[in-house]
């Protein structure tokens, strides 16, 4: 489990082991009444508000990241569930929206862009205070690494299945452009 509070926020987050008292949301529906088992998290906004999110685990791969971050929005949070990837008001339970990646298997806070990356098996999508912000072309046939983040640049490297050898990406984390990958010119 990972919990990163790299951005400043507004609320506290925890992760509970069974269901308390206070009121509860159970998504990927959002809904009140009844949702599928998951990760169960504690929301409490700085206005004094408690509220309980159960959010569900992700269907397609175990490998999935279980974790909880802060995001470049001060009164929005993340929650990543077996892969499956959650961003929601702390303010507004039912504002909330699916990470466009499934399943997430590497995140990254990356507070001098103010943009949160998310890695799924092939590509990459970063997230600022207002949504997405970019998305790469796919960088890898099949699962990468990420092996530096910088402030200006994430780098990985992967096995290029067509010539069995370990080649290399960087994505400029400010346009998401890349250099490397899957269909890119290799790195000098």
């Amino acid at each position: 489990m990972i919990i990163d509070v790299s951005f400043q926020s507004s609320y506290s987050l925890e992760v509970l082991e069974k269901l308390g008292t206070e009121e509860r949301y159970y998504y990927p529906s959002g809904v009140s009444h009844g949702g599928k088992d998951g990760l169960i998290v504690k929301v409490t906004h700085s206005k004094g508000e408690s509220w309980i999110g159960v959010f569900a685990f992700g269907e397609i791969s175990y490998k999935g990241l279980y974790g909880v971050y802060t995001t470049p929005n001060p009164d929005k949070f993340c929650v990543i569930s077996r892969g499956a990837g959650y961003i929601v008001s702390s303010l507004n339970p039912n504002d909330w929206e699916e990470v466009d990646f499934i399943p997430i298997i590497d995140v990254r806070s990356i507070k001098s862009q103010s943009i949160i990356v998310f890695a799924d098996f092939t590509d990459l999508i970063a997230y600022g205070e207002n949504g997405i912000k970019w998305h790469t072309e796919r960088v890898a046939h099949d699962s990468f690494k990420i092996t530096e983040v910088t402030d200006r640049y994430l780098r990985g490297q992967f096995w290029n299945i067509r010539n069995e050898a370990n080649e290399t990406f960087e994505i400029d984390l400010l346009s998401g452009s890349q250099v490397g990958g899957r269909n890119q010119r290799n790195m000098k």
